[in-house]
Parts: C-alpha cells; sequence; structure tokens
C-alpha cells in the first residue's frame, strides 16, 4: 500500500503462534481510521502496541529503532525539523473532512493530541528517555512533548506533554546493547509498548465543550522502558490490548498531580467562543520522521459513552 505496509514479525512463540502482523508508516505518510461510531461519543478510551523500526531495506524487522546517530554512546537523536506542519509527528483523534489533511492545515477540521519533533533513544534506565519530545517544550534529556488543540489553522491550545503525565514510551536502545541480550535488534520478546489515551468531553454541545486527556501505560507510573525489558510487551494480541484498556496491569495518571489537566471540570478547549465544535471521529497516527518508521501492532477504540 502506498505509504505502508502490512509486515508479518516473527515473536515468541509463546504468542500467537511466534507471529505478529503489524502496520509500518512510512516518512510523510499517515494513517487515519474512522470510528465505527463516528462523533456520536462522550468518553472513549484508545490503546494501541507501538514501537518503531529504521527506514531502509533490511531492517523492517528490527524491534527497536537502533543505530544510534549522536555520536554519544548507548544514544541516538532522530529529528523531523519541527519547522513546518508536516514535519511534526502527530498521534491522536481528529475530524474527518472532504479533504484528509494534517493538523494545522486549512483543510483540517480538527485535531487533539501529541506533537512531537524529536526522539531521543537512549539505552538507560532513567524513565525521561525515550520518549517522543517537542523541542519547544523539552531538551533531549527532559521526556516532554507537547498536546496540542487545533482546528483549522488556528491552535486552540496547547500543554506540555511531560513523561510524569504519562508521554509514550518507545522501546528503544542500541544495535549492540541488543545483539548481547536477544542475538540481534530483530527482537522477539520485549519490542513495542502500550499507549493509551482516553478523551472525554466535558459541556457537550455547550460554547464552553472542552475534552479531557488522560495518558495510561503498561506497569508503574514512572516506566523505564531500557534493554532489561522491564516494561515492554511482548505479547502484541488484541486481548492483550484489551486486558490493558479494561485496566489489568495498566497505571492511568488521574486528575491531580499526575495528570495534565488540574480539576475534574479542565480540558482542552474545543470552542470558538461562541459555539461547540463538533468531535472528532477518527484516529490519526502521522509520521514525519525520515529515518524512522512506527509500526503499530494493534489497536483499538473503546467507547465508554
Amino acid at each position: 500500500m502506498a505509504g505502508g505496509f502490512i509486515f508479518e514479525k516473527t515473536i515468541d512463540s509463546a504468542f500467537q503462534g511466534g507471529t505478529d502482523k503489524s502496520l509500518i508508516i512510512d516518512p510523510n505518510y499517515a494513517y487515519q481510521v474512522p470510528f465505527t461510531f463516528g462523533t456520536g461519543w462522550s468518553d472513549i478510551k484508545i490503546g494501541m502496541f507501538v514501537s518503531y523500526v529504521m527506514t531502509g531495506v533490511g531492517v523492517d524487522a528490527q524491534g527497536n529503532a537502533v543505530n544510534g546517530n549522536s555520536g554519544v554512546p548507548h544514544a541516538s537523536i532522530f529529528s523531523a525539523g519541527g519547522t513546518s506542519t508536516d514535519t511534526f509527528n502527530y498521534v491522536g483523534i481528529t475530524r474527518s473532512s472532504a479533504t484528509n489533511s494534517l493538523p494545522l492545515s486549512p483543510d483540517n477540521s480538527g485535531y487533539l493530541g501529541l506533537q512531537a519533533d524529536r526522539l531521543h533513544v537512549f539505552d538507560s534506565t532513567i524513565d525521561v528517555y525515550n520518549k517522543l519530545i517537542h523541542s519547544d517544550e523539552s531538551s533531549d534529556s527532559e521526556g516532554d512533548a507537547r498536546f496540542i488543540a487545533a482546528n483549522s489553522t488556528t491552535t486552540l491550545q496547547t500543554k506540555e506533554f511531560r513523561e510524569t503525565n504519562g508521554n509514550f514510551n518507545v522501546v528503544a536502545g542500541n544495535a549492540a546493547t541488543f545483539e548481547a541480550v536477544d542475538s540481534s535488534p530483530e527482537r522477539t520478546s520485549g519490542f513495542c509498548d502500550y499507549w493509551g489515551m482516553r478523551f472525554q468531553v466535558i459541556d457537550k454541545g455547550l460554547a464552553t465543550q472542552r475534552i479531557r486527556f488522560t495518558a495510561s501505560i503498561n506497569g508503574a507510573a514512572s516506566t523505564e522502558n531500557d534493554q532489561s525489558f522491564a516494561n515492554t510487551i511482548s505479547d502484541p494480541s488484541l486481548a492483550a490490548l484489551k486486558l490493558l484498556m479494561n485496566g489489568v496491569g495498566e497505571f492511568s495518571y488521574k486528575i491531580g498531580s499526575l495528570n495534565m489537566h488540574s480539576t475534574s471540570t479542565d480540558g482542552f478547549k474545543w470552542n470558538d467562543g461562541s459555539s461547540a465544535y463538533e468531535l472528532p471521529d477518527s484516529l490519526f497516527f502521522y509520521n514525519a520522521f525520515q529515518d524512522l518508521r512506527p509500526r503499530i501492532h494493534t489497536w483499538a477504540v473503546k467507547k465508554i459513552s
């Protein structure tokens, strides 16, 4: 398919008969999938198992973003540019329109989600590393991305998406380390992680309409995705995803100090000041990296109300 393809990866034989089919997204392409319930929701949860691989022939099966390019031992810094709309990565929800387009483009009818332009891969147990980050919110060692609410070319609101709020983990390390622990970078276990996203509408349909976001991860509040496989995922099945989305083994960043919203009535602006915007109706995942490609192993959306 244009812009990506389905790759069948060898995994631990204990899961799914030892194979996993994932979607690999090429540079400057997006994956957008409408919800079966469209805009008819007030509370939804999205879960996915994600990993990253390098671009280039012969590296489709690699389990991680490897091959250090920073000049720092055990580290890799990948940049998408971050100077125009198409040089940022996006993961979130969007509103379908006659012409599907990137967030902050004239044809875009609304986007709420992550915006990031860099990834600092570090073979370390420090939990601020191995995150998608936004250069204006974070240095390479702070682990913070940006969450944006946007409609057409208008930015409605932004917030810093900190690692302490659940900023998405990227299972990563350098090639030499993975060769030592699992024979090669072509990992059969511990190769992906869980990204959980919950969106709840406040004052639905009113001029004060907002959408609150809550992140969820696999494991504890501080999840360290390093070469030890401490909190990584080896079973990318839908059954395993459903368990996490239902709270089994999942940590959710509740309202308060661990959530980017401080109260139960707080959320991202989703109105024009006089009326509510139509709600997003699709999953949206855009890859701006030229030397990295995300793999979506499994994803699901759950309508709570």
